[in-house]
């Protein structure tokens, strides 16, 4: 049987980019145990030893944490208790990247708030940031769509980042909307065509060119008192602001391609 090489910590170190205090803390907690030669005392890492080193990293840099890394390499894992694993993993970053995703849209209505007084922003502005729900976007799957929109939703949105995206690129214009007429921004007003303008640009956006999905989306809206109550609540008091923004916006003349794509 042909002998493994053996490395010293300092080599493994410099092969793999970890500090040797990482790998020394790795193996006083038998994560990556060093070996010891009997003879001279000396501790050694083999090939084998490397490898599960670059499982150790993989999963680390895939966020797991030392203890369920620890458990992986113990057991003799199956494919299906990793994918297990890591579509837990996947979970919790996409609740992490919601809260990124609601985190910006708040800051975004504030910075909003800001630029138009130039002060401090509104104490009911702020109270509504504070109050609201991060979770509210969970409460949709008790919405009951009708059949055919269900149906173009699903068709569409298969991928759960792509459905964060959309709804926090919406509500963090509702919010925009919400500052503007917390501090009496016209409609007509330069401030007002400038959200017009990223208000249709979002719809063309989560239209993604389809008529049936821009169809089931308008139906959504039309039957928006099935919506949570957060949502609908901040859908209605924005309404009348939006709808004077986009009819003025698209009474202009850079408006006919969104017209003819969507009307």
């Amino acid at each position: 049987m042909e002998k493994e090489n053996k490395f010293s910590i300092g080599e493994i170190s410099k092969l793999t980019g970890v500090t040797v205090r990482t790998l020394q803390y790795y193996d006083n907690i038998h994560l990556v145990p060093l070996k010891k030669n009997k003879e001279n005392g000396r501790r050694y890492y083999t090939e084998t030893d490397l490898t599960r080193l670059q499982q150790v990293l993989f999963y680390k840099s895939l966020g797991l944490k030392i203890k369920d890394i620890s458990k992986l390499l113990e057991e003799t894992t199956t494919a299906r208790q990793l994918i297990t694993v890591l579509e837990k993993q996947r979970e919790i970053f996409y609740y992490k990247l919601h809260d990124i995703k609601s985190n910006i849209a708040m800051i975004e209505a504030s910075l909003s708030g800001i630029e138009e007084s130039k002060a401090l922003p509104l104490g009911n502005l702020v109270q509504l940031i504070i109050s609201l729900n991060k979770d509210t976007i969970y409460q949709y799957k008790d919405v009951a769509f009708d059949k055919k929109s269900e149906n173009t939703f699903t068709e569409h949105y298969q991928n759960w980042e792509e459905v964060l995206d959309i709804y926090w690129d919406w509500k963090a214009l509702i919010l925009e909307a919400v500052a503007h007429i917390l501090h009496d921004v016209h409609p007509e007003s330069e401030r007002g065509q400038g959200f017009a303008k990223r208000w249709i640009e979002m719809v063309v956006s989560i239209s993604e060119g389809s008529q049936d999905l821009f169809t089931a989306h308008k139906n959504s809206y039309k039957n928006r008192e099935k919506w949570p109550e957060e949502d609908r609540r901040l859908m209605e008091f924005t309404d009348s602001f939006i709808d004077k923004a986009v009819d003025n916006y698209l009474s202009s003349d850079n408006s006919e391609v969104w017209r003819d794509k969507n009307d």
